[in-house]
């Protein structure tokens, strides 16, 4: 059973590295590789407990921890016992223990990364901007949504001596997007899937993919606004030398996948919202999550499961001094 829940789990992770998803809605597109980022932290998960639970019940573990080494170390007098068993026990656990502390150290990181945006917030604010955006001082063009629970948009004082009112308008509203959409929290568990499985192959990708598409799902909520594709991709281009993002707490304007970005807000013929590859790559992004959420429940159902199953009966070893 777990082998083909792992092939499964394997395969959602795989999908959105072939299917090219610029041309289609980037609610969906980010679905897609939050779910593959799900996936890749539920495999590391489900191998440290496969370690933990499955693979000292094997007769191979037995075999390789059926040992005794008593030995007096060359500087101190004391006699110790090594004890294969024991060895194996805590080599057992430590995946465990180590995909908790890259979980725990993800989790540490977003919330001092929120605590240093209040505090650079309190003390280098210049006063309130439009639509009640924070003014910050620079000449640098940085447009943002800084903070994680409660965010605020900030807007730096060369980027209102460099934008003109119509590209200060589309860069309001493409940040007012970001906060709209809860998007900070989604770049959080993004981040927290990989402190947990940045050893998977891919998984830098899939987060900066992630990232990618949430930035044109804001894009697009300008758009939907009136704004000018022009105006928006002008001030896109001129904060793309701005400050760069930190993390889930601080999104800049001009920092993920500018050059594709500018192709999908520039493009004379953009895809139909109607058209069958949507639609098909909608149907992919609704299995994955039913794949994800199903796999998040069986296979570590299935694996202590398969811990309490009867093992083939090994020799007990006892150490003699």
């Amino acid at each position: 059973m777990i082998p083909a829940l792992a092939s499964v789990a394997v395969l959602g992770v795989a999908v959105p590295h072939w299917v090219r998803l610029d041309r289609v809605r980037p609610t969906t597109a980010a679905l897609l590789w939050t779910t593959a980022l799900t996936l890749r932290a539920l495999i590391v998960i489900s191998l440290a407990l496969y370690i933990a639970v499955i693979a000292p019940g094997t007769g191979v573990f037995k075999t390789l921890t059926h040992w005794c080494q008593h030995t007096v170390p060359p500087v101190v007098p004391v006699h110790v016992d090594l004890h294969g068993h024991v060895i194996g026990g805590i080599a057992a656990v430590t995946p465990v223990i180590l995909a908790g502390l890259c979980l725990l150290a993800g989790m540490l990181g977003a919330a001092r990364a929120t605590k240093a945006v209040r505090r650079a917030l309190a003390s280098e604010s210049l006063g309130v901007g439009p639509q009640d955006s924070v003014i910050v001082g620079g000449p640098e063009v940085v447009m943002a949504a800084a903070g994680l629970v409660h965010p605020t948009i900030l807007v730096s004082a060369g980027a209102l001596a460099v934008l003109d009112d119509e590209e200060l308008a589309a860069g309001l509203a493409h940040e007012e997007g970001h906060i709209a959409h809860k998007h900070h929290l989604l770049l959080a568990y993004a981040d927290c899937c990989r402190a947990l499985a940045r050893a998977v192959p891919g998984t830098r990708r899939a987060v900066s993919e992630t990232r990618f598409h949430l930035e044109r799902d804001a894009d697009e909520w300008a758009l939907r606004r009136d704004h000018d594709p022009v105006a928006l991709a002008s001030a896109i281009c001129k904060a793309g030398t701005g400050a760069p993002d930190t993390g889930p707490t601080v999104i800049t304007l001009g920092a993920a996948g500018i050059e594709r970005r500018l192709d999908g807000l520039l493009d004379v013929q953009p895809t139909s919202s109607g058209s069958p590859r949507r639609r098909i790559i909608d149907y992919a992004a609704t299995i994955m999550v039913c794949v994800t959420l199903a796999s998040m429940i069986a296979l570590p159902a299935t694996t202590f499961a398969e811990g309490r199953h009867p093992v083939a009966e090994h020799p007990e070893h006892h150490c003699q001094p």
